[in-house]
């Protein structure tokens, strides 16, 4: 497994800095990716701004750095505690694009994993 600084190290967005005691992001000799979005010191309340569209912005910075790789893992605080979607929506993403490569789990098409995407 590869993964990105955990804490405040790897919040900056646009940046997907690698956890120094983990291979290099872009080993592909890895198979799986973690990506690591949660502050150094918990903050319960701004955690809904944290889980929310700048996860997902992390996601798809990561998954640049990961060798065009998408997270298998997402380590988040207080899951649960989001504006909008959060880290549902971001698990959602992700499914999609490992499932079948769609913008969600649910524009999957039934019985295929190629790039075949529901309209809906």
């Amino acid at each position: 497994m590869v993964e990105n600084q955990y804490g405040d190290g790897g919040r900056k967005a646009g940046s997907c800095p690698n956890r120094a005691e983990s291979s290099n992001l872009d080993d592909k000799s890895k198979s799986l990716v973690l990506v690591n979005y949660f502050r150094s010191v918990p903050l319960k309340p701004v955690t809904c701004s944290d889980n929310s569209a700048s996860l997902i912005d992390m996601l798809e910075t990561c998954h640049g750095a990961a060798g065009n790789r998408w997270a298998n893992f997402v380590a988040v605080d207080y899951y649960k505690r989001s504006e909008g979607g959060g880290s549902f929506q971001a698990v959602d993403m992700l499914n999609g694009k490992l499932l079948c490569g769609c913008d969600n789990v649910h524009a999957c098409v039934d019985g295929t994993s190629s790039q075949a995407c529901s309209p809906h």
